[in-house]
């Protein structure tokens, strides 16, 4: 269940604050935010609508900082504004709290996406931004993203998607780059300038030649990029080098997209620090095995990932990460602290979110309670 009430109190919780387990925990909510956290006191929950956890554990909402689409929506068709609310809606249920949006470059897309974010108050709380991928990227490495969505890099392009703003801030948040091609440096630091996230991925460069910038990020790593070919190591190798001991980077947890062998190696080897949990989720996900469209094209979900029904082509999952996370924490690749910091706080901090992902006074009250199973009892959602 998903409430949505501003002031009120949550008691006998295993509350996660602070990178700590706090248990018999309560937690105050006024006016959406959180103003209190630690042990019981009667007096601050007084006239206060009062939920008992007994004994859940409760965590910061979950964020997916790239989705393409869950539940039936998504933005390639029909009514984007009802379409992405729905999206949210059907996010909220899954634990699911906030979102960056995945879409394959289109600019009257990226123009009707900020009209809704400008009409909506409830989508704009829900969708931190637009997660562009491409469309300067390596055509060899373009997995399901069209050709259409591919050009060389093009400063007046790129300044044209700079311009569609919301409020001050670029409306476009992460871009997938290829770093190889001519003028990644320049394009590079024209997103950094704007507060975009710069994200390498759909490449096909060789490691040796990349040089460490303040931020790193990878687009799902391992899946289209170039490899880690023991004589000539590609991008996929970049957060296991010492020299980029800082990159961040997106997992697909599906069992599709990274074998579990590969995914259980770059966990215990690298640890939860710098990962940042994704689903690269289609409109097909969260509803089973079915049948669908995608940038106009035939696809089909097997209840974990999803093809092109021509080609079958990986193009996205079908698994949301409330679900890859609990069966990462069941294989004992993540505990209760672990599981929160790469579904929530590292894609926040990836993000420069600040506002939300944290059990501490002063942050959103957008919470979750888990079973002891990890899976999702009840939602709070501040509005």
């Amino acid at each position: 269940m998903v409430h949505h009430d501003r002031d009120y109190a949550i008691t006998n919780a295993l509350a996660y604050t602070d990178e700590t387990l706090l248990p018999g925990a309560t937690i105050v909510v006024k006016q959406g935010l959180i103003t209190y956290v630690g042990k019981h006191d009667d007096k601050l929950i007084q006239d206060l609508k009062n939920y008992d956890a007994k004994g859940c554990l409760v965590g910061p909402g979950l964020v997916d900082m790239h989705l393409h689409g869950a539940g039936g929506f998504d933005s390639t068709r029909g009514s984007i504004q009802e379409n992405l609310e729905g999206l949210a809606l059907f996010l909220e249920k899954k634990g699911i709290t906030s979102f960056q949006l995945a879409v394959i470059m289109d600019m009257d897309l990226l123009v009707q996406i900020q009209k809704a974010l400008d009409t909506s108050v409830f989508l704009a709380n829900h969708l931190l931004g637009v997660y562009v991928e491409g469309p300067f990227i390596a055509i060899e490495k373009k997995g399901g993203i069209l050709p259409s969505g591919i050009r060389a890099y093009d400063r007046e392009y790129l300044d044209k998607i700079l311009s569609i703003k919301r409020g001050t801030n670029s409306l476009v948040t992460t871009m997938t780059i290829a770093p190889e091609l001519a003028g990644s440096e320049e394009l590079s630091n024209i997103l950094e300038e704007h507060n975009v996230v710069v994200a390498y991925g759909h490449s096909n460069c060789p490691l040796d030649p990349l040089k460490s910038r303040e931020k790193n990020h990878l687009t799902h790593l391992f899946n289209a990029m170039s490899s880690i070919d023991h004589k000539r190591p590609g991008l996929a190798a970049m957060p296991f080098v010492r020299s980029f001991s800082h990159a961040t980077y997106e997992l697909v947890c599906d069992g599709v997209h990274v074998h579990p062998s590969v995914i259980d190696l770059t966990i215990n080897t690298l640890g939860t620090t710098r990962l940042c949990l994704i689903s690269d989720a289609m409109s097909l996900a969260g509803i089973g095995p079915g049948e669908g469209l995608y940038l106009g094209k035939k696809m089909y979900s097997n209840g974990k990932a999803c093809f092109y029904s021509d080609s079958d082509i990986l193009i996205g999952s079908a698994m949301l990460i409330n679900e890859s996370a609990k069966k990462l924490y069941h294989a004992g690749l993540l505990d209760k602290r672990s599981f929160f910091a790469v579904a929530s706080e590292n894609p926040l901090r990836v993000l420069s979110q600040t506002d939300r992902g944290f059990i501490i006074p002063g942050y959103k009250a957008d919470l979750v309670m888990f079973s002891d199973e990890m899976d999702v009892q009840e939602v709070f959602k501040a509005e």
